[in-house]
């Protein structure tokens, strides 16, 4: 199965005013409870098989499987990942074709604290880049496989957020990259994965051409242990609270 790399290009971010990382939000995080969840934090049926998610087709007798798997061994917000996509019909009748038109992703941040939650990370976009096909065809048995490579934090990432200088009134702002504890300590518990995909069907019978998008959503679970250089790990509760556990 011929694997093709997705194309990505990241949303700068627009965020107004100064996020301290000495501050608690007293505002919650919106509900992401309805959403799969893929951890690579254990060794399971989950991390070794993937989600997998079958997506109603508006208007269409088919349906479209979408199987979401990572190598990753520990998901980390600050490290640049791989989440792999393959995507599949169900059900497609003999007389209609199928094309994968584009695929829109955008790769957000899950956080218990509303200063955190839904901050766009990354972003791509994949479509033909060439003449000789109308689309990436997808049937029953035939797969698109493609690998969204999410950066973990950039120039463009980084200057999205501005720090009170060591957390004094100063008025001085500084731009940094930040450590795993510290989105951790901001109740960030996952990325969150949105895609829409566009798809161009072929009907035979009716001699028909048309196009409709499937949204597919998921969860990728952060790992929530840090280690320190004295070997002391520090796990991370999803309210930012951490315990040591070991050194």
């Amino acid at each position: 199965m011929k694997k093709i790399k997705f194309y990505q290009a990241l949303i700068p971010l627009a965020i107004a005013g100064t996020l301290s990382l000495t501050g608690c939000s007293e505002e919650m995080g919106s509900d992401v409870s309805q959403y799969d969840v893929l951890s690579t934090n254990e060794d399971t049926d989950n991390v070794l098989s993937g989600v997998d998610q079958v997506l109603d087709v508006r208007g269409e007798e088919f349906k479209l499987k979408v199987n979401y798997s990572s190598g990753e061994k520990e998901w980390r917000i600050s490290s640049d990942k791989e989440l792999n996509m393959d995507i599949c019909t169900v059900g497609l009748p003999s007389n209609v074709s199928v094309y994968i038109d584009n695929i829109h992703t955008d790769t957000s941040i899950v956080s218990t604290r509303a200063n955190f939650d839904g901050i766009k990370q990354d972003s791509m976009d994949d479509r033909i880049h060439n003449s000789q096909m109308i689309g990436f065809p997808v049937s029953d048995s035939v797969h698109y496989y493609g690998i969204n490579e999410i950066e973990g934090e950039n120039d463009e990432f980084i200057s999205g957020f501005t720090y009170g200088y060591n957390g004094n009134s100063s008025g001085a702002i500084v731009e940094r990259r930040r450590l795993e504890s510290e989105f951790l300590k901001q109740g960030v518990w996952a990325n969150k994965i949105d895609s829409v995909i566009d798809l161009i069907v072929v009907d035979d019978n009716k001699n028909e051409v048309r196009t409709v998008s499937v949204s597919s959503s998921l969860l990728v679970e952060v790992n929530n242990k840090i280690k320190l250089k004295d070997g002391t790990v520090q796990e991370y509760d999803r309210n930012g609270e951490y315990r040591s556990i070991s050194k």
